[in-house]
């Protein structure tokens, strides 16, 4: 059985100022990607407007092996790793065709559910039968590596969020739902995307003029996300998102984000993600020095979790 579940290639308006594909539109093909998936499953158009059935993702966890920058050709392929009455985790690799290399690995746990109500569904007869015939291993280059491993248990709330910087803000508008009027899952990771540059660009001058030798040009990446979607924001709703640095571990910055609706102070989804710095140049990382290490080390927020 063919396992390609995407297809297609990196636009210019796609990439961010560092030159690659930014992270919301990887997510944003992860979900073509389930959609396509579901559909060889059994279950075509859960994406529809007039779907009787959907899904959604409850918790995606990634992994970025290399850039994928503008015009790379690129496809996704799909299998399960587990199924359950209603959910399912799933694995899809993102290759790079003309190199046949590695660009990302998602494992994605979902919920079958009516769109409806969001009320969780069983899946139909027949469905288990073909997810096995599509059953797959987590291989070891979709492991995680410094995100949590396993279930999480958010302890994210309003009251702990006001000592962690505001980064982005906003009501859902319509360019940022699904079918059904709820946030799609690429836009926790895009409004985050949008107000992170005021959080991590002090940590980032740190690192840099701290470092031997000091780079001309200085970017930055991540490396590592795992994301739990709690509740979706649907349109009209107001969300803010919060952040703040966990902690630098080896030459990784380990952040936190939260998501939550600034007025009734409903929390939406929580994010970890783990950062690197690089020479814009030499499109290597640079190396966070102990002078680094021993500035940062006030600026993080102790006890800050998923």
């Amino acid at each position: 059985m063919d396992t390609e579940v995407w297809r297609g290639s990196v636009a210019a308006w796609e990439c961010d100022e560092m030159g690659h594909l930014n992270t919301r539109f990887y997510v944003l093909r992860a979900v073509e990607g389930l959609a396509m998936l579901l559909a060889q499953l059994g279950l075509p158009g859960t994406t529809r407007a007039d779907a009787e059935t959907s899904f959604a993702v409850e918790d995606m966890h990634i992994r970025f092996h290399r850039e994928a920058r503008q015009a790379a050709s690129l496809s996704l392929s799909g299998g399960v790793l587990e199924a359950g009455e209603d959910w399912a985790e799933v694995l899809l690799v993102m290759e790079d065709v003309a190199k046949a290399e590695v660009k990302a690995t998602f494992r994605i746990r979902l919920r079958h559910i009516r769109p409806a109500s969001d009320a969780a569904l069983p899946w139909p007869e027949g469905f288990p039968a073909r997810a096995e015939a599509r059953r797959v291993s987590m291989p070891e280059i979709a492991a995680p590596r410094s995100t949590p491993v396993g279930p999480v248990v958010s302890r994210a709330s309003a009251a702990a969020a006001r000592g962690m910087a505001r980064l982005s803000m906003g009501v859902v508008g319509p360019d940022r739902v699904d079918a059904f009027g709820r946030m799609g899952a690429w836009n926790f990771i895009g409004a985050v995307s949008d107000g992170i540059r005021s959080l991590t660009g002090p940590f980032r001058d740190i690192i840099a003029q701290n470092a031997d030798p000091v780079p001309a040009r200085v970017g930055g990446a991540v490396v590592e996300f795992r994301i739990l979607h709690l509740d979706w924001p649907r349109l009209g709703d107001a969300y803010e998102v919060r952040g703040g640095l966990q902690g630098i571990e080896g030459q990784v910055q380990k952040l936190v984000f939260w998501m939550l609706d600034p007025v009734s102070g409903r929390v939406w989804g929580t994010m970890q993600s783990i950062a690197v710095n690089f020479d814009l140049d030499t499109r290597k990382v640079i190396r966070v020095s102990d002078r680094a290490r021993a500035v940062l080390a006030p600026l993080s927020l102790p006890g800050l979790e998923l």
